[in-house]
């Protein structure tokens, strides 16, 4: 490879280099395509496999999915029937017309008895008159007296059935093992006139039979929780007796927050991992749940694993078989293409590649006997090109090399700006420092505003230590040139100021300053025969220089004829009047304080 600032390597006739890499790179390709067949073929049969599997999951767990959802829904309809059926018998018993008539009289506790005897579910009933208190009271689980009765006006049971609406209270623990819930039902003369409440304290451990018949799959199961997340029905009874809150679940925190499904694998309450569907009780508040382990799930998919292996084995073996024939097909020619190409790159341009296969590698390599040729006939222009660019900018090379015979450095009169910029005090700093320092610090300098210059396609007229000379308009032109030079004045500055910051800190006090003139220079080549550089001589050259000289750190000094080019770009602060050396008449002095602007003004080449 060539490379710009240094010499081209001219062709070699020698073949010790490549010879020497032919004989350690041997056999590579031959490993390297068995390697590559084999990993192509297990890939595909990888990921046909995978890919089947997880279609068989998805369907599987969409499926399972779907069929605990309804059984789900099922058993949450049949839970939601048995306590609307206790409800629906508790108002039967409230509108036994002679009793209604009488009002709550003591005949009325006997229509209390007989709602016992009806409903097993029902522990304790009692019969609150429209002021809240408690006029009659029956029980199965405790004898009750008159001392025993109370006022319940406060209670929600008796507040939420003022409307003539019937109310399914909260889950409640009786002696912290059985689940209860109180079901109140309006006790009406006739529709709207409310005589009293009937309120119901029912065993919820009833509905563990609904809750038992639920099988999903083999090992299956169903269970409800409350809204509190307290189990209150599940086919082992004994875990409800122990009354567990299961909130800690994820599939009961997401279902308790409405979170749609399916839900991911999850584990239970004893750590086994289940899939989980659930349906919701909207009159209660209650969640039925499905789960079944995914242990059952997947088993079906266990087959299609050890399928998927056979069938890899046997992509293995052929593939270990196609290796070994492409190997043999291909390997001979690309070794003598190797080795054509090694050679041909460590320099011997006069060498041909043979291979005569009539397919593309022998295209492949008559390509590469081309390309040779065309490096020998273009060798000679470009070592021309490199040699300009170590005294040239790139874009003044290139122009140079484009320009077909044209030469653009002869002498000629043009218009242009200049840019003049140094680092303050680094004479004295140069001087009581160790030389290594000195240029550390050019180098981190000339690394900030080298970028700018490229990318601004200023032309860099010279170096001088710290300072720097560059113009633009000239070789190539540009529409906005003291634009341009302005824009990059102002990026140098905030680029180098942060440099100069961190010198601060290492005890370096330096600063920066720029000039700029624009109007017409003499601009051609000086030197002798074996170096020379492009140079712009004129006063407008001299003018930037001697502003450079007088700008302070962090100082961009224009002319008058810059800052009529810049009007609206930004805002320029007059400084006065200086004479300057050269200059029979003093020169107005102008300072670029900011930029208004940040759309950069076009370039033209």
């Amino acid at each position: 490879m060539i490379k710009d600032g240094t010499s081209p390597t001219k062709p070699q006739s020698t073949s010790a280099g490549p010879t020497r890499r032919r004989s350690t790179g041997r056999g590579r390709l031959v490993r390297r395509t068995f390697v590559i067949s084999l990993v192509l073929v297990s890939s595909s049969l990888l990921v046909a496999g995978a890919t089947e599997l997880y279609l068989r999951y998805r369907e599987s767990v969409v499926t399972i999915s779907t069929l605990q959802r309804e059984m789900a829904q099922g058993a949450a309809f049949k839970v939601q029937q048995f306590m609307q059926e206790i409800e629906k018998t508790m108002r039967l018993s409230t509108r036994t017309a002679d009793l209604v008539e009488a009002g709550l009289t003591e005949a009325y506790r006997y229509q209390l008895i007989k709602l016992l005897k009806a409903v097993p579910a029902i522990t304790t009933v009692t019969a609150v008159d429209v002021n809240g208190r408690e006029r009659f009271k029956v029980s199965d689980v405790q004898m009750v007296t008159h001392k025993d009765l109370k006022n319940r006006a406060d209670d929600e049971s008796f507040l939420r059935t003022g409307g003539g609406h019937s109310y399914f209270g909260p889950v409640y623990f009786v002696r912290e093992s059985e689940p209860y819930a109180d079901v109140a039902v309006p006790i009406e003369r006739y529709a709207g006139e409310i005589v009293g409440v009937l309120i119901a304290e029912v065993n919820l451990k009833y509905i563990w039979n609904v809750v038992s018949e639920i099988r999903a799959g083999e090992t299956g199961y169903s269970y409800i929780v409350s809204a509190d997340g307290d189990l209150i029905a599940h086919p082992d009874i004994t875990l409800v007796l122990s009354r567990r809150n299961l909130r800690s679940l994820d599939q009961v925190r997401l279902a308790l927050t409405g979170a749609p499904g399916p839900f991911p694998a999850q584990p239970n309450f004893a750590g086994q991992e289940v899939f989980a569907a659930y349906a919701t009780i909207p009159v209660l508040g209650w969640v039925v749940f499905v789960e079944r382990p995914t242990a059952e799930v997947f088993a079906p998919l266990y087959g299609s694993l050890l399928r998927l292996g056979l069938i890899l084995l046997f992509g293995l073996a052929t593939a270990v078989v196609a290796s070994l024939l492409i190997g043999f097909r291909v390997v001979r020619p690309l070794e003598v293409l190797r080795d054509g190409v090694m050679r041909i790159g460590g320099g011997e341009l006069h060498h041909r590649i043979e291979v005569k296969t009539g397919d593309e590698l022998e295209t492949l390599a008559s390509e590469f006997n081309d390309m040779a040729a065309r490096l020998l006939d273009s060798y000679a222009n470009v070592e021309r090109v490199s040699q300009l660019k170590r005294f040239f900018s790139p874009q003044l090379a290139e122009q140079l090399v484009s320009s077909q015979g044209e030469d653009l450095t002869e002498d000629h009169r043009q218009e242009i700006t200049v840019v003049f910029c140094d680092l303050r005090n680094f004479t004295e700093f140069s001087s009581m420092v160790e030389p290594e320092e000195a240029m550390r610090v050019l180098r981190e300098y000339y690394k900030a505003i080298g970028h700018l210059l490229r990318r601004y396609e200023a032309t860099i007229e010279h170096f001088a230590g710290d300072g720097l000379m560059a113009f633009f308009n000239d070789p190539v032109p540009c529409a906005n040139p003291e634009e341009n030079a302005v824009r990059m004045a102002v990026e140098m500055q905030r680029d180098v100021g942060t440099l100069i910051d961190g010198w601060s800190n290492r005890g370096i006090k330096l600063g920066f300053g720029v000039g700029i003139s624009s109007g017409y220079a003499t601009l051609g080549h000086i030197g002798s025969e074996d170096q020379f550089h492009y140079a712009a001589i004129g006063s407008v050259a001299n003018l930037a220089s001697r502003l450079c000289d007088e700008a302070k750190s962090g100082q961009i000094l224009i002319t008058e004829s810059v800052r009529a080019a810049i009007d609206t770009l930004g805002e320029v602060e007059y400084m006065g009047e200086l004479s300057l050396k050269g200059f029979p008449k003093p020169v107005p002095l102008l300072r670029v304080v900011a930029l208004t602007h940040e759309t950069r003004g076009s370039r033209t080449h």
